[in-house]
């Protein structure tokens, strides 16, 4: 999906078994002075103590830069989601209620608390409808979708200009293989 560049840490410059290549690509390291192999990758091998189990690797990597345009769209996908959750959630919770009989207990004792020379011309069933509540919901879960778009789009360019500054986000990845 391209989102995410990592960047090696200065710490972490012997430890990780890539680089990148001119075409963008990664490849593996050339051989070490120690003579490994080729190809081989290169990672910190942790210390053990005799008759241990063995232990997985570990690569420090840094969140160096994410690519807003990605960000984006992944963010419009995941809010298209969430408001066709909430329509199918709000559809589904307004049955449920009307079947149990709620809107209709909840008119008759507005009903029966308000004063008698009053018309009941309002009910909770005509302000609640099933067509209100449904396009309240999709007005709500549009503005959600531009919102959470622009919003994520945002961070994306404010965490690439802070990443800049302070050097981004370091992850340490370990390869947890126990024989």
């Amino acid at each position: 999906m391209g989102t995410v560049a990592y960047q090696q840490s200065e710490s972490a410059q012997g430890q990780a078994g890539t680089r990148p290549q001119a075409g963008g690509g990664w490849a593996a390291r050339p051989p070490g002075p120690s003579g490994s192999p080729a190809g081989a990758p290169r990672y910190q091998q942790q210390q053990q103590a005799p008759g241990a189990a063995p232990r997985g690797r570990k690569a420090r990597l840094r969140v160096a830069k994410v690519d807003p345009w990605s960000v984006m769209k992944t963010t419009f996908v995941l809010s298209i989601a969430f408001a066709v959750v909430s329509v199918v959630a709000a559809a589904l919770l307004w049955s449920a209620l009307n079947a149990l009989g709620v809107f209709d207990s909840i008119n008759r004792t507005l009903a029966s608390v308000a004063p008698a020379n009053q018309p009941n011309s309002v009910t909770l069933t005509s302000v609640l409808s099933f067509g209100k509540v449904m396009s309240f919901t999709a007005l709500v879960s549009v503005v959600n979708i531009v919102l959470f778009t622009a919003l994520a789009t945002l961070a994306a360019y404010l965490y690439n200009m802070c990443s800049s500054l302070v050097g981004g986000i370091e992850v340490t990845l370990a390869d947890d293989t126990a024989s």
